[in-house]
Order: C-alpha cells, then structure tokens, then sequence
C-alpha cells in the first residue's frame, strides 16, 4: 500500500511539475512574441489596409449589446456574394493586428519571381509576394499542415486559389492583392464557379490606396470553416451553450516600405459571423471565449515570428 501510495504522489509531482514547466515556457514564449510581433490597434494599421477598410467604413458600426474582442465597435456586413440585396446579417465578433519590421534585404532575397525586373526587386508588392510565400512555406513545416492540408497547389494569386487547407473542409484562399505604387486596389473579383465563397462582402480599398503617399502593398485571404462544423457548434448555442464560432474571416499580409533598409510587416485578421444563425430572427451575439481569443492570437503571433524565420532560409521560386 505504501508503494502505491508513493507511486501515485510521484505521479502527481511529476504531473504538477509538468503543468509548471509548461506555464513557464508558455509564459516565456508570449513575451518573446510580445516582443518580436507586437499586438497593435487597428488605428496603428496602415490606412490603405483593406481589412482596415472593411471594419472601420463599410457598414453600419454596432455601437451596443456587444463589444467584439480586439476592436472597440463591431461592423454589420451583407453576406457574399457582393452587391446583393440582402440584409446585413453578419458582423465581426473579433479583430486582431500584429506588426514586425524586417530588413527590405531579407524580403528581397526570399524567392524570385521568374521574370520580375531588377530594378523593381525593391518595390512594396514585389516584398509582399516574398512575405506571402515565406508564411506559407514555414506553416507548411508546421504539424497543423501535417493534419490539415489536402492537395495544396503551388502558390498563385489568382482569386479563389487554395492557399492551405482544405477546399471541403477547413481551407484559405487568395481573394486579391492591392499596391499603392502600382495604383492598384483590391477590387471584388468574380470568383470561378464552384469555388468556396467568403463569409461576407468586401469593399474595394480604392479610395485609401490612392490616398495613400507611402510605398505599401497588401494581400488578402479568406478562410472558411466546414458548414458541418460550425452548425453543430450552433446547434449546442441554441441550446444554451454561451458561445459560438465564428463561420470564417480574412486575413492580409501588407508590407510597408518606410525605407530603402527597412520594412514593416503587418498581419491582420478579422473574423466574421452570421447574426442569425440556423435562420433564427433574434440578432444572436454570442462570440468565442477570450481564453480562445487570446489563444488564437498567441497562434498568429507564432506564425509572423516563423515566418521572420523562414526568410533567413534559403529561398523559394514564386510562379
């Protein structure tokens, strides 16, 4: 009896150890990530950001019954497709920015494009594709990647191109790219038939890139969680659980050349719901947990941190 008893308290120190030691690394890679890719509020976020565009001046502001994490005031959104006549049945129930500046040199050097000129190696878009790539090429290194991804094409730009995951389960598309040197903003582009659709509308950010004074360019996608997916999580809220997931979101990838040694990268994310989920007519609220929130966050910052990782590796060739 006496050995069992030991071999359990020896258990539970081991378990208890464990936990602290795993706190202690938790704790200690925040801090790090704190450091390298910072939180910032979506004021600090580039004006020419389309995301940025889409959560301060596309809709109606909900300025009561909530506040989403990440952002003081949530947005109403028409769902997908664009110009349609629908209600504005979606909102943002989370938003979150993460900044990192990284030497133009290394974002130069991380892939080249087959028949890019020499002299436009330097520009905020071409930087962007090399970002772009680089995310993708250390997620792909990632255990998420291992479970997830499905047929992954190579790289490509084209609306509606699978960027990793799933285009029947959890998957991430290209929606557009945008540079205000170019004087190119991202337009609503008529995705291919078939092809998965976002979780809301998206403007045009016409009107701030050509605002706009700065060498910056961006990239956005689009996710999507599997209907099967989200509808059981419904289900369980309608039944009282107190929180729900959201349907998808987007994220864009923008460098901003502030010099001709130094770029600043900017992730941002915002997700999407729909107000009236399984059809039913009272404005329904409800919203993952901050614990996930914040645990969703931290993932992010972890993949900015390997991407500046990745871009030390050798690079990669971008079609």
């Amino acid at each position: 009896m006496t050995t069992i008893i030991r071999s359990r308290l020896g258990l539970t120190a081991s378990f208890v150890t464990l936990a602290a030691l795993g706190g202690v690394f938790a704790y200690l890679g925040k801090q790090r990530f704190d450091h390298s890719c910072p939180r910032i509020s979506i004021t600090e976020v580039p004006k020419s950001s389309a995301c940025r565009k889409l959560v301060e001046q596309t809709g109606e502001q909900i300025t009561s019954h909530t506040t989403s994490w990440g952002i003081q005031h949530s947005t109403l959104l028409k769902p997908w497709p664009p110009g349609n006549d629908e209600d504005k049945t979606r909102w943002i129930p989370s938003f979150a920015a993460l900044r990192a500046e990284i030497p133009v040199s290394l974002l130069a050097e991380y892939g080249r494009c087959r028949h890019e000129c020499e002299n436009k190696k330097h520009d905020a878009e071409y930087l962007m594709r090399n970002l772009v790539a680089a995310f993708l090429d250390a997620r792909a290194a990632g255990l998420e990647a291992r479970l997830m991804d499905r047929g992954v094409p190579p790289l490509s730009f084209a609306p509606a191109s699978l960027l990793f995951g799933d285009k029947s389960g959890p998957g991430a598309f290209m929606l557009g790219t945008w540079s205000t040197t170019l004087g190119k903003s991202l337009e609503l582009p008529d995705l291919p038939s078939g092809a998965p659709e976002p979780s809301s509308e998206f403007p045009s950010n016409k009107d701030v890139v050509e605002a706009s004074s700065i060498d910056t360019a961006g990239a956005v996608i689009y996710w999507r969680f599997p209907d099967s997916l989200f509808n059981a999580v419904d289900r369980a809220a309608s039944f009282g659980m107190p929180w729900r997931l959201m349907e998808g979101g987007f994220q864009e990838f923008i460098v901003e050349k502030i010099s001709d040694e130094m770029a600043v990268v900017t992730y941002v994310m915002v997700e999407c719901s729909n107000l009236y989920p399984r059809g039913q007519s009272v404005k329904d609220f409800k919203m993952m947990p901050k614990l996930f929130y914040e645990a969703h966050v931290l993932y992010a910052q972890s993949l900015l941190y390997n991407t500046v990782k990745q871009l030390h590796k050798s690079p990669v060739q971008i079609k």
